[in-house]
């Protein structure tokens, strides 16, 4: 027995050196060669790398541009009705640099409309007008003055001043400006080309490669940016899948303040919460009952600066939250200076349309999911029903029982007349009395939706495996959870006007919004599907990552947003420069409920993540 161990000694040693040795050697850093091959997979190269190694995926990449096209873009090639709406969009969007000054001049000089150092850079504004030129000659005589010489040049400068565009924004403005063009090309060469150019043009191997090129650079300004942001902020449209997309950022490893139904992955010091029951309405039926969440209408949010925002953010490590109110600023007669006591640089005064000051927080990947506005504002309703009812039980009948539309309109005066527009608006229009939203709000709330560094549909087949994918770098898809159903019971129903028609007649402004905003998840959704087909992963290792791990969330922590090191540093982009310092925190806002009792205590930040 003895003279076995002793054989058996030296077996084990090597053994455990053995093992030692592969343990050292996967925690080791990888070589520079492997380093590549990671880079390569995720379409990200850093400055000084060979360019015959970009040739070479742009070229692997261009195999897939066409046969992409044709798949989402097919309804439109096939239908004449659609085509002149989709070509219509397009329109506005090329046009939306010359309206966004004017339409929110009251804006924070912070706020990314063209006008800025970030998204107004000359870079910016060159790619923007290259892009619109070549767009124009697209439509002009339908293509027949194009030079396949003179378009190829055109997009290869659009790429270089790509290139050169800041990392501290994901550039939505500037890349659906530039898409819509790439788009509007391809829709051109698709049918028969008329004239010699065009042919040449077609059968070009450089006008894929340069398609493929211009979709990557997009893409990975938009994952740089995700980055250099560090936080997601959602605007959470009531009934439109906001619940169930804040347990899916849980799952996928964000961090928030509450994920619970109620918290609702908002957070309290910001006063985010739905405004949807006028306390007054709700009165004339039963006594008022302390502060309920659900009759917070006309109750005002104030202006949480997007820096008193950011900080608190910062400060609390917290990388997701979700806004269930209205978009920022708007405020009606009011400067847009913020009231945490500390100037924003805002332009406008007391004199300004109550849109003007309307904007969204650079500081943050901005993400809005978009639901039928329709089966929206239906869902919508008997979601209220179903709030009362487990609140009031039969009392609640009182609220509904042979109610008609006038009524829901005083009721929930914003919820059931074109709620979009009024959210996307700022504070001000969604207090607007119902019936006044008109097509003025209408083209405004699309210059707003157009500034949204990602626009979700709930419909879309592929919002899992391509949208929360590539657009967020998330594992974890929302077929994984449905938080909230509404009911559909008999007694819900019977409690729906009965002339629910008539609010629905008066939502095409809302309609009209939400059309735009399928565009924009169209052209989107082409840069996105291009990328997945050429087999670009969001970052690495997300091949690697499996949704049904209980454990995934700690390694997708949230996706892009914590990706500084991989899709920045790792790029030679020096992050200290993006970097957003406050010099203290920002004194606690308190809300008109929170003035007559103690707010809650702050939370406990929770443990700082690892930077990958």
């Amino acid at each position: 027995m003895r003279s076995m161990l002793r054989s058996v000694r030296p077996l084990v040693a090597v053994l455990v050196w053995l093992t030692t040795g592969l343990v050292h050697t996967e925690s080791a850093p990888k070589s520079r060669s492997n380093d590549h091959v990671v880079l390569k997979d995720i379409g990200l190269l850093p400055h000084g790398v060979a360019s015959e190694e970009e040739t070479k995926i742009d070229t692997d990449g261009a195999l897939h541009i066409e046969k992409v096209f044709i798949h989402r873009f097919s309804h439109i090639l096939e239908n004449r009705t659609e085509r002149i709406k989709f070509e219509g969009s397009l329109n506005f969007i090329l046009d939306a640099e010359e309206q966004l000054s004017s339409t929110f001049s009251a804006a924070p000089r912070t706020a990314q409309l063209l006008r800025d150092h970030v998204s107004g850079s000359a870079a910016a504004l060159r790619a923007i007008q290259l892009a619109r030129e070549l767009s124009a000659q697209i439509t002009s005589s339908d293509g027949a003055e194009l030079q396949a010489k003179a378009v190829t040049e055109t997009l290869q400068q659009i790429a270089w001043q790509i290139k050169d565009l800041s990392h501290a924004s994901c550039h939505p403005i500037t890349r659906r400006i530039i898409l819509a063009t790439l788009v509007r090309l391809q829709l051109l060469l698709h049918k028969s080309p008329s004239s010699d150019e065009a042919k040449a043009l077609k059968g070009s191997p450089d006008t894929p490669r340069l398609l493929f090129h211009i979709c990557r650079l997009l893409f990975n300004l938009h994952r740089q940016g995700g980055a250099a942001k560090g936080a997601i902020e959602f605007l959470h449209i009531s009934k439109s899948g906001g619940t169930s997309m804040c347990s899916v950022a849980d799952r996928n490893g964000c961090t928030a303040e509450s994920v619970t139904n109620y918290g609702n992955c908002m957070v309290r010091r910001f006063d985010d919460k739905p405004r949807w029951v006028s306390a007054e309405v709700h009165n004339q039926s039963a006594p008022l009952e302390g502060w309920r969440w659900f009759y917070r209408y006309s109750v005002p949010r104030g202006n949480r600066s997007c820096e008193y925002r950011d900080e608190y953010m910062q400060r609390m490590r917290f990388t997701f939250y979700s806004n269930e109110f209205a978009v920022h600023g708007g405020l009606e007669g009011r400067s847009s200076d913020g009231d945490d006591g500390r100037t924003n640089g805002g332009d406008g005064g007391a004199s300004a349309a109550s849109w003007h000051s309307t904007h969204l927080c650079p500081q943050f990947l901005n993400v809005v999911m978009l639901r039928q506005p329709l089966e929206r504002l239906l869902s919508h309703i008997k979601w209220i029903i179903k709030v009362y009812r487990a609140e009031y039980g039969r009392r609640s009948e009182a609220f509904f029982r042979a109610r008609d539309a006038e009524y829901w309109r005083a009721f929930a005066p914003a919820a059931v007349d074109n709620y979009y527009i009024r959210l996307l608006l700022g504070e001000g229009v969604f207090y607007l009395p119902s019936g006044t939203v008109n097509t003025t709000h209408l083209k405004a709330a699309k210059l707003v939706l157009l500034q949204y560094d990602v626009v979700l549909l709930l419909e879309a087949d592929d919002i899992d495996e391509l949208w929360l994918r590539m657009a967020l770098g998330w594992r974890v898809g929302l077929s994984s959870a449905h938080a909230r159903v509404s009911s559909s019971s008999r007694t819900t129903n019977e409690l729906v006007p009965f002339d629910v028609d008539d609010l629905m007649a008066t939502n095409t402004e809302d309609v009209q919004l939400y059309d735009f905003g399928t565009v924009l998840h169209q052209l989107d959704g082409f840069m996105y599907a291009v990328m997945s087909a050429a087999g670009i992963q969001p970052y690495s290792p997300y091949n690697y990552l499996e949704a049904s791990d209980p454990g995934v969330g700690k390694r997708v922590r949230c996706g892009y947003v914590t990706r500084k090191q991989q899709l920045l540093t790792n790029m030679g982009v020096n992050v200290s420069e993006l970097h957003r310092a406050y010099d203290s925190e920002f004194p606690r806002i308190l809300s008109m409920d929170e003035r007559v009792r103690a707010p809650p205590p702050t939370p406990t930040p929770p443990a700082q993540q690892k930077q990958q």
